[in-house]
């Protein structure tokens, strides 16, 4: 009897190594329930270095809410609803659990994740709120590396990223990362289409060589020549020389690749097409520089589709993306051509992501993305702010 218990027992432990293998995260399927009778505040990760959501005032005021389990530096994990109707799952001080009461279910007092390292193989939206709506607080450029720590049901993995304010914890769609060491991309030529009209000497096609995961939709047909892509051969910390093409229709602007990044003119800013410099690409989005109707001048972002097809050989936009901070407080603008009008207003010490220079009425500006308040907006500082 006893031989068969030992026998029953290895056989559990083996099943358990081939249903949980080593190095499986932790799974965040599970809670308990209770109520605390304090209000404390609420941190992405488990420490007061991680960014804290709602502009810094993220807070659980009391009520109910969900217990994920205790870390091992004594931080509680919790899920609580919002007076907006939305939910925020964060960490609160482990002084809380001489607070608690109303408890249901069983709290896990080691909650511990095996982290490891998985990419980005597009746009990540994160989220602190994967229950009700999903609300995005930061967002992750294709190709970045974020530590995956668990999951939550099959939709969902919980990650940890660095951001210009410091770590932040949350929640991105577990179908836009790829796992572990990511493979080199694979290329494959491009042979531009022939030019309709012959050449009295024609000269053999250019070749362009690029990673197969960037896909662009096709431009507003304006001539029959498609453009080209291409990497630079040297990464420079400057941004492509602009080139001056000629758009067609109107076309909504952003300060980002994309539409959750901060939109100039309270959300109404607009390219009416006519003339303006073209820097290069970034996934599926052209940054440009156009003038304004009121003499001002604008850098930002549309849709690839405004882009003519007129044969034209753009760059991609290689850039440095480093995090940087702010020496001196700064002006965020994103006129850095006319009249220098500020979008916002950074103080010393702010931390940024660096992506280039360029050089514009003498100066040379720094191109930087940052959060700034519940905004992601991307502009230019003069470059002797950044450390």
């Amino acid at each position: 009897m006893k031989r068969t218990m030992l026998c029953l027992m290895a056989a559990v432990v083996l099943l358990a190594g081939l249903i949980f293998p080593a190095g499986a995260e932790s799974v965040l399927d599970t809670y308990a329930k209770g109520r605390f009778r304090s209000g404390y505040d609420v941190y992405s990760g488990p420490g007061k270095e991680y960014v804290r959501a709602n502009s810094g005032k993220a807070a659980y005021g009391g009520g109910e809410c969900r217990i994920y389990g205790v870390t091992d530096n004594g931080w509680v994990m919790i899920g609580y609803g919002l007076s907006s109707g939305g939910y925020r799952i964060g960490y609160i001080s482990g002084e809380a659990l001489g607070e608690i009461y109303n408890v249901t279910g069983y709290i896990n007092y080691s909650l511990t994740f095996q982290p490891y390292i998985a990419y980005a193989d597009d746009y990540c939206r994160v989220t602190d709120d994967p229950v009700i709506h999903n609300k995005m607080i930061y967002t992750v450029p294709e190709g970045s590396a974020v530590t995956v720590l668990s999951t939550m049901g099959t939709d969902w993995t919980y990650v940890e990223v660095q951001t210009p304010n410091g770590p932040m914890r949350g929640f991105v769609w577990s179908k836009h990362l790829v796992g572990g060491d990511m493979p080199a991309p694979t290329y494959y030529v491009i042979t531009p289409a022939p030019t309709p009209r012959p050449t009295p000497r024609p000269t053999p096609a250019p070749t362009y060589y690029y990673p197969v995961y960037p896909t662009y939709p096709t431009a507003t047909p304006i001539s029959d020549v498609p453009n080209t892509y291409y990497h630079r051969t040297n990464r420079s910390v400057w941004l492509p020389t602009p080139q001056t093409v000629w758009m067609q229709g109107s076309w909504p602007v952003y300060s980002g690749p994309g539409t959750y990044y901060y939109r100039a003119n309270n959300n109404k800013a607009t390219m009416g097409g006519g003339s303006c410099r073209v820097y290069g690409v970034e996934g599926n989005w052209a940054l440009i520089g156009y003038g304004l109707s009121n003499g001002n001048y604008r850098i930002g972002y549309v849709s690839l589709e405004a882009l003519p097809r007129m044969g034209l050989s753009i760059p991609y936009l290689d850039f440095q993306a480093v995090t940087r901070r702010l020496l001196y407080a700064a002006d965020l603008i994103d006129d850095p051509v006319r009249t220098l009008a500020p979008v916002a207003s950074l103080s010393r010490g702010t931390y940024v992501l660096f992506l280039g220079y360029t050089q514009e009425n003498g100066e040379t500006w720094a191109y930087v993305e940052v959060l700034a308040g519940s905004a992601i907006m991307r502009g230019f500082v003069p470059s002797w702010c950044l450390q």
